[in-house]
Formats: structure tokens, C-alpha cells, sequence
């Protein structure tokens, strides 16, 4: 005889594992937030030389490894079709980096701009790989 309970059917842990990755990526921006505001405040205070810089690098270094486990968890919790669609992304933002950067590079070199800004050419990238993420993920469905 088969276990009819649905607690135990793929679509209820499917539907279970999924709300835990979603949960897992709320918790995660909220970290990451809480980071970004905490590195801006000791960042301002180490510039006024109220703290040393050892305790920015400290901490930072300790966001960054943050950030290489949550990366690493990530990817062991998403299924190929979702490495795929990351890794096109990527590929895409890379791409838009290029561009990006070269073109204001040659621009900025004939004096037709000014010098490059890193944090305008990173935001643009991000930008650009979260719409390939999402075009992506749209066309799939």
C-alpha cells in the first residue's frame, strides 16, 4: 500500500524546500544590509580617526568571508537550472563590464569623458546581470 500523505509527496517538498531557499535568501539581505550599513558607519569613523584602521580590515575581512559562505551555500542549494541561469547571467554582466569599462576607458583617454568611475561601472553590472537573470528565468516560463 502507498503513503497518501501529502506532507510526504515531492510537490509538498518541493514546496517546502523552496520556502527554506526563500528564507535563506531573506535572512542573507538582511545581513547584508546590516553589514553594508555597519561597514559604512565604522568606514566614516575610521576616516574621522575615531577608530583604527585594524578594525575595518577586520571586519571586512570577516564580511568577505561571510560572503564566500553564503556564495558557497548558495550554489549547493540551487539546482542546475538555476546554475545555469546564474552562470549566463554572469556571463552577460561580465560582458557589460567589458563594454562598459573599455568604452568609457577610450572615451574618458580622447577627452571626451571623465575618468572612469568604478562604483557607476559596478552598479551598471549588477544591473545588467540581474535583468539577464530575470529575462532569462521569464523566457524559461
Amino acid at each position: 500500500m502507498t503513503d497518501n500523505d501529502p506532507a510526504q509527496s515531492g510537490e509538498a517538498r518541493l514546496k517546502a524546500r523552496y520556502k527554506a531557499f526563500i528564507r535563506h535568501l531573506a535572512l542573507a539581505a538582511l545581513i547584508g544590509i546590516a553589514a553594508g550599513a555597519l561597514s559604512g558607519v565604522t568606514l566614516a569613523r575610521v576616516e574621522d580617526g575615531a577608530l583604527p584602521k585594524s578594525v575595518f580590515i577586520g571586519l571586512w575581512s570577516f564580511m568577505v568571508a561571510l560572503f564566500v559562505w553564503f556564495t558557497r551555500d548558495y550554489f549547493r542549494r540551487i539546482d542546475e537550472v538555476d546554475l545555469i541561469d546564474n552562470l549566463w547571467a554572469s556571463t552577460i554582466g561580465l560582458y557589460g563590464y567589458i563594454a562598459a569599462f573599455c568604452s568609457w576607458f577610450m572615451f574618458h583617454r580622447i577627452g571626451l569623458t571623465p575618468p572612469p568611475g568604478q562604483l557607476t561601472i559596478l552598479l551598471t553590472t549588477v544591473i545588467i546581470a540581474t535583468i539577464a537573470y530575470f529575462v532569462r528565468k521569464v523566457r524559461q516560463r
